[in-house]
This record gives structure tokens, C-alpha cells and sequence, in this order.
């Protein structure tokens, strides 16, 4: 199975949680059970961490290898944001890096759309976000998408879920 299968069955994870309680909690503590039981690959030596992020903070997970290439790739779009505003990061928005390591990989668990007020949500989410794929090391612009390194969302019946969660997915930074 392929890196962006599992990117499709986390988004899956993802909505689960974001619809059930129970599954939630024992996805924060049994990360490893639960994607093996979605059918994700998982590496062997390798613990699996859960970032539960709260509303309004983001997570940048940069890549245990090539680390430099996201971190060139996050200042040339702070760069580029600054060209045009001075307001980087929106207000009330906080950013948190951590970086997976040879034997640790970091998952966010982003807030559930349904917990955030509109103005919030726009703040997060609002067009021209950025946000760093954790598999790809790529930053994707979600107002105008310049590379596509995502999910392809089917056509089945949850393909509004699976969409919102690419969508909350892609602004996991801005």
C-alpha cells in the first residue's frame, strides 16, 4: 500500500474521531491498533504518536529525512505571505513544529470543524492557507493549489467527509 493510501484511510481515522467519542480516545491511546485496523502500513520499529492539536494551533510535522527542504520551503512562503501583508499567521493562531525521528512519527488530530465559530474557521482555513503535507515535505497553497501532492477524494457517499478532512488537513499550518 502506497504512502497516499494511508493519507486516504488517516483521513478516514480522522473523520471517525471527529464523529465518535469512544473512537477518538482509543485512537490517542492505541494510535498503532487503530491504523493497522484501518488498514494502514505501518513501519516496524516505529512508534506512532498522536498530536491531539486544539483549535487554533497547528502542527508542522517536518520529515525525519531532508528536514531542510520543508523548513526552505515554509520561509519561502513567509516570505512570500510577508511581500503582501505583515500578518503572517492569523490572529489567535499558534504554530508548533515537531519532527518525526528515526524511530517516532507524529499524526495530528486536528479540532473537528464542527467546534469552530465561521470567524475561526476562516481564520484557519480562510483561501491563500498553507499548509506542509507531513508524507511529502511539499507546501501546498489552498487558495490557488500549486503542486498536488494530495488525496484524491472519491465519489462514494463520504466523499463530503473525506473532503472536509483533506480540507482541515490543509491548513494545518496556516
Amino acid at each position: 500500500m502506497s504512502e497516499k493510501n494511508n493519507l486516504v484511510l488517516y483521513g478516514e481515522i480522522v473523520a471517525k474521531c471527529w464523529e465518535d467519542e469512544a473512537y477518538k480516545k482509543r485512537f490517542l491511546e492505541d494510535p498503532e491498533g487503530v491504523m493497522q485496523e484501518a488498514g494502514m502500513v505501518l513501519e516496524e520499529g516505529v512508534t506512532y504518536k498522536v498530536i491531539e492539536a486544539p483549535k487554533l494551533v497547528k502542527y508542522m510535522v517536518l520529515p525525519k529525512e531532508q528536514p531542510q527542504r520543508a523548513v526552505e520551503e515554509l520561509t519561502k512562503t513567509l516570505l512570500n505571505k510577508a511581500e503582501v501583508s505583515d500578518k503572517l499567521i492569523p490572529e489567535g493562531v499558534e504554530l508548533r513544529v515537531v519532527q518525526n525521528t528515526e524511530d517516532i512519527r507524529y499524526f495530528v488530530l486536528p479540532a473537528s470543524p464542527k467546534t469552530f465559530t465561521k470567524a475561526e474557521l476562516a481564520a484557519v482555513a480562510g483561501g491563500g492557507g498553507w499548509t506542509y503535507t507531513t508524507n511529502e515535505a511539499v507546501l501546498v497553497n489552498i487558495g490557488a493549489v500549486n503542486q498536488v501532492e494530495a488525496v484524491t477524494v472519491g465519489t462514494t457517499t463520504q466523499a463530503a467527509g473525506e473532503l472536509e478532512v483533506v480540507a482541515i488537513l490543509a491548513a494545518i499550518v496556516f
